[in-house]
């Protein structure tokens, strides 16, 4: 299915054959999920265990692209990911403008106002400096074992 990862979430991924591992048959439309890293412009996938028949299995397994490359090509991750940087640093800068008034009252609508917006800012800054990458359900990869040394 259509699934939106960011940097440290899990992946699902479907078999679309059977496929051994060791000496285990895994059948086709097997569920496998695995731990999602965003390298420059690759989404690597790195699957520990597979869960199938009531089992689950150690494994160690890569995802690669169509293009022979470990990960997934993500086209223009690193212009997203400098839009978002520009954004975060954008909102990290807000409120942060000296305000100095003799009047009581003042001062502290205003310390507590600077104080929102710094959570705010604090709040967006976080939220836009998460890429996120969107991933179309029936793309295809292929998962390669590590030969046994």
């Amino acid at each position: 299915g259509n699934q939106s990862v960011t940097n440290g979430q899990s992946v699902k991924l479907r078999t679309t054959e059977p496929m051994w591992i060791g000496n285990r048959l895994i059948p086709r439309n097997t569920t496998v999920v695995g731990a999602a890293r965003l390298q420059d412009e690759r989404l690597e996938i790195e699957i520990t265990s597979v869960e199938t028949n009531g089992s689950i299995y150690e494994v160690e397994l890569k995802v690669y692209d169509s293009d022979g490359q470990e990960g997934i090509n993500i086209p223009q991750s690193m212009e997203s990911d400098a839009l978002h940087e520009i954004g975060a640093n954008m909102g990290s800068t807000m409120g942060s403008s000296i305000n100095i008034s003799t009047n009581t009252g003042a001062q502290i609508a205003s310390d507590v106002g600077r104080g929102l917006i710094n959570g705010v800012s604090q709040y967006l800054t976080k939220k836009l400096r998460t890429v996120k990458v969107h991933l179309k359900a029936g793309y295809r990869v292929m998962l390669h074992q590590p030969e046994d040394i």
